[in-house]
């Protein structure tokens, strides 16, 4: 419905935020009220998103082997679905490092696509995604 706005803070120094943060967003397009969404801190953050008709939020995140960066494997690699109050609802793990991207397809937006290494990965969803 366009009110929230979701914005993903990757920094992979030792102590960056790893953050998903939401504001409300006005119809006019001001963004307000920032909140911290969810927090994947010490593991790796999320790097693509998308949304669902529900108001879902899907975020590729995570990592199955570590690299050379200060992110650990705290945050188990794949699709993190939270609902719009923030509750993790669904991990749909991915195999492949790294994850970097979500987005719903098909004729009636029911496929989710994931990206992740030299791979597309394809889930038939029992929801419908948007556009977005």
């Amino acid at each position: 419905d366009d009110s929230t706005l979701y914005v993903l803070e990757t920094e992979q120094a030792a102590e960056g935020p790893r953050l998903i943060r939401a504001y409300d967003l006005s119809a006019e397009g001001t963004a307000s009220n920032m909140r911290i969404f969810h927090d994947f801190f010490p593991g790796r953050s999320g790097d693509g998103m998308t949304i669902d008709r529900e108001g879902n939020l899907y975020v590729a995140a995570g990592l199955n082997q570590r690299r050379g960066t200060s992110e650990t494997l705290d945050t188990v690699a794949g699709i993190h679905v939270f609902s719009p109050s923030g509750e993790l609802l669904e991990h749909i793990p991915i195999p492949e490092d790294t994850i970097t991207n979500a987005a719903f397809g098909g004729p009636d937006l029911r496929t989710l696509y994931v990206t992740a290494g030299k791979t597309l990965f394809s889930f038939t969803t029992d929801t419908t995604g948007t556009r977005r």
